[in-house]
């Protein structure tokens, strides 16, 4: 169900000065907080529209009604004040700044790797063997994450999906994530990721739900700890390392997102429990704060919360 792992840099190389990779985390940050705040003004906003909606109405039965009148210009003055607010946090040329030059130090680590890539395009497709011997847990044949969190009704509806299908989605979607751009995690960030487990491949591996909670290295030779946050995990030792290749990023909770177009592949995580697996989307609900997605080798469309769907084929 999972594509190929694409090939880790070698612990020699040379991921540009430590101030780059520390001001790129900074300004990450603080866009992230922006982000935050401006969420927290459309929520303000989306509340004062539905309050308005409801007075309109009530004025519209009860027109002598003065009281009715006077806080519904109350809250017409505080829509404005709340839009005012919001152009300018949307305009903010700090912000917008620091965009530009997130984007900046982005192109210069791409064109960095890309000569990396060049010169040792050979060992890219063992780049497994360079993150060096894993302390992780080896799992039990009886590891599995649905049973442990939602009995076998999942297990019955994924079945294993045949050796050339796996072969055939690698190739591909192995090419489509070389293209893009190596993503810097910091301490604290969930991810869904793929365990690094002795003697696994990571095409075999599920993607679940964790957190960063170390980041070893700088550069392009940067690795991470990440925890599994299922409470059940197999024994009690929940942290396994991983790479930028094998994490996506979850959005922090209040991050505007984006809908997304029927029909588009996604990452999403299972209900009640904490495994990502792909779907198809079938449309948005709930004023956009929920996707209705199609999981694979399923029949039933489910509800989940949109930044638990990720922009990822998986």
């Amino acid at each position: 169900m999972s594509s190929a792992r694409r090939g880790a840099p070698r612990n020699g190389a040379r991921g540009g000065s430590d101030d780059n990779v520390i001001n790129r985390a900074d300004i990450a940050d603080e866009i992230r907080r922006a982000m935050i705040v401006l969420a927290e003004g459309e929520r303000k906003a989306k509340s004062l529209k539905d309050k308005i909606i409801v007075l309109e109405q009530r004025m519209r039965k009860r027109k002598e009604d003065g009281l009715d009148h006077n806080e519904l210009e109350a809250l017409y003055r505080e829509q404005v004040k709340i839009a005012e607010e919001q152009k300018v946090r949307a305009t903010d040329e700090s912000i917008l700044t620091r965009i530009r030059l997130l984007a900046d130090v982005q192109k210069s680590s791409e064109q960095e790797e890309g000569l990396l890539s060049a010169r040792n395009s050979s060992s890219r497709t063992s780049g497994i063997d360079f993150d060096g011997p894993s302390d992780s847990p080896v799992p039990s044949p009886a590891d599995n994450r649905h049973v442990r969190k939602i009995g076998g009704s999942r297990t019955s509806s994924q079945p294993p999906r045949s050796n050339t299908d796996k072969l055939d989605g690698t190739a591909s979607e192995a090419s489509e994530r070389a293209s893009k751009p190596k993503i810097m995690y910091s301490l604290k960030e969930e991810v869904a990721f793929k365990r690094k487990l002795p003697g696994g491949k990571p095409e075999d591996q599920d993607w679940i739900q964790g957190e960063v909670v170390r980041v070893i290295g700088e550069g392009k030779s940067r690795r991470y700890d990440v925890k599994d946050i299922d409470p059940d995990a197999v024994g009690g030792n929940n942290i396994y390392k991983s790479s930028a290749s094998q994490m996506v990023p979850i959005p922090p909770e209040g991050t505007p997102l984006g809908d997304y177009e029927p029909g588009k592949q996604v990452l999403a995580l299972y209900p009640a429990a904490t495994t990502f697996y792909r779907a198809q989307v079938k449309s948005m609900v709930d004023g956009g704060a929920r996707v209705l997605v199609l999981f694979e080798e399923e029949d039933v469309e489910k509800s989940i919360a949109r930044r638990f769907v990720l922009d990822h084929k998986g």
